[in-house]
């Protein structure tokens, strides 16, 4: 058997202590530039291979994309003041604050502390899978990370170097200071948001501001955190207790959105069906007065023409089989059918002929209107109800849209009641500690301290508490 050449380990891991030592710090533009590179390759890295998986594409998972993608879309990350500071409505306007840069290179070094953290455990999971995979024979250092991709070792090579930049003590001096800048100028911003509303008297705005920039609080309060030997899930777990409340207000802003414009593309549909069921009704009844002026068919039109001239010939007590018989046969009868003319002519000067013709058409009306009439009622009846039922329809629909809405905004507000009572439970038991912190920055820091030697930096703690540069 061939012997299986792993993958060299990176480099030491920056460590606290040497970063409190060192004396030059990288630019903050060298350091943004590497973070921003390094981050677009290794996501169309991942893109393009299979080496390591598919990675989810859930943005309200703090992963390595979506911070990269949060940084390019100008949002703003969780707010680094202490959580007694924070309300519901502060964490929903930091929700939709964006940053005035155009471009993320642009941004503050401080803004990117979290992809920071991803970006190290995104490297360290990288080469503990190739050398996974390369221990178990499913792949050789000379292998293709993608089709005419790097081979794993010159990718390896690349985050060996990567990694020595982004552990060197000088880059974790730079991103230490600018993280604490950052905490100090948003425990600046609170103070004077303060004594704005009145809820702090200037003097003891000046006193705290005074204490803050001291060099005893200042460097007591925590900058950047030491993950970077941590193990990548422990990271992720990390930075998902961090970005808990804000991607989880902002998927809820999301669903509703989204309903929104589902609700608005069925009622859409559905105005479309009620307008196309209107123009039928309005259609039918435009035809409907030509259809009650006649309201039999053909054969019952041609029926209703013939019927006069039977009675009228009764009337006249002429047989019209009789005479066209003679016709036929005028050259064997003529002398009988000359005969039946002389009579018929006396008798239409005769009185009694013209009474009887005045009375045979008053019942012939009579008995046509009779024959007809049942006709013509019942098809304007089968107009009537079909009008009532379009416009039974049209309103059973406008009710079911006017159901469906009151239902949906019912549930969106049990929604919002439900977790504006949590925030306010959540409020009330880290409020109480807010006022006094914010009156003795020394006290705030000396906690600080004490977290900050108990949890940060351990890598066998599970249980990470996060309060002081981490929690909001």
């Amino acid at each position: 058997m061939s012997e299986i050449n792993l993958l060299l380990p990176f480099s030491a891991a920056v460590t606290q202590a040497a970063v409190e030592t060192a004396t030059t710090a990288y630019p903050s533009e060298y350091i943004i530039e590497h973070i921003l590179r390094l981050s677009n390759y290794l996501i169309d890295l991942v893109d393009n291979s299979n080496l390591f998986g598919k990675q989810g594409a859930d943005p309200y998972s703090p992963c390595l994309r979506t911070l990269y993608n949060r940084l390019r879309n100008k949002q703003l990350g969780p707010s680094t003041l202490p959580a007694g500071f924070l309300t519901l409505e502060r964490i929903h306007a930091r929700i939709y604050a964006r940053t005035d840069e155009e471009e993320a290179s642009n941004r503050p070094l401080a803004d990117f502390e979290d992809l920071y953290y991803a970006l190290v455990a995104r490297m360290q999971e990288m080469y503990q899978l190739l050398n996974l995979r390369i221990g178990s024979g499913f792949n050789v250092a000379e292998h293709l990370v993608f089709e005419g991709g790097p081979s794993i070792a010159d990718l390896h090579h690349s985050l060996a170097e990567y990694w020595a930049v982004f552990n060197n003590p000088a880059c974790g001096k730079a991103l230490d200071d600018a993280v604490r800048a950052a905490k100090v100028q948003a425990l600046r911003e609170e103070i004077v948001l303060r004594v704005e509303k009145d809820e702090l008297m200037p003097g003891d705005a000046h006193q705290q501001f005074a204490q803050l920039y001291s060099s005893e609080v200042y460097n007591e309060i925590i900058g950047l955190g030491f993950v970077q030997d941590w193990a990548p899930t422990m990271v992720g777990a990390l930075l998902k207790q961090k970005y808990r409340v804000v991607l989880g207000l902002e998927k809820q802003k999301a669903l509703v959105k989204d309903r929104a414009e589902r609700r608005q593309a069925r009622m859409k549909s559905r105005r479309g069906t009620i307008s196309s069921r209107e123009s039928a009704v309005v259609e039918r009844r435009e035809h409907a007065p030509a259809q009650a002026q006649y309201p039999f068919d053909d054969q019952d039109r041609g029926q209703g023409h013939t019927h006069p001239v039977l009675r009228q010939d009764e009337a006249t007590h002429l047989d019209v089989q009789q005479i066209d018989s003679q016709d036929q046969h005028h050259h064997h009868y003529q002398g009988q059918t000359q005969h039946a003319t002389m009579h018929f002519s006396s008798a239409l000067h005769h009185p009694q002929f013209h009474q009887a013709q005045h009375h045979q058409a008053q019942h012939h009306q009579a008995q046509h209107h009779q024959e007809h009439y049942p006709t013509l009622h019942h098809n304007q009846e089968k107009l009537e109800q079909e009008r009532a039922y379009q416009d039974h329809l049209h309103h059973t629909l406008e009710w079911q849209m006017k159901t469906q809405r009151v239902s949906e905004y019912s549930s969106y507000l049990r929604s919002r009641a439900s977790q504006d009572a949590r925030y306010v439970v959540q409020g009330s038991i880290g409020g109480r500690e807010s006022m006094d912190t914010f009156h003795d920055v020394k006290a705030f820091s000396g906690a600080v301290k004490e977290e900050r030697g108990g949890h940060v930096g351990r890598e066998g703690d599970v249980d990470v508490d996060v309060s002081g540069y981490m929690e909001f």
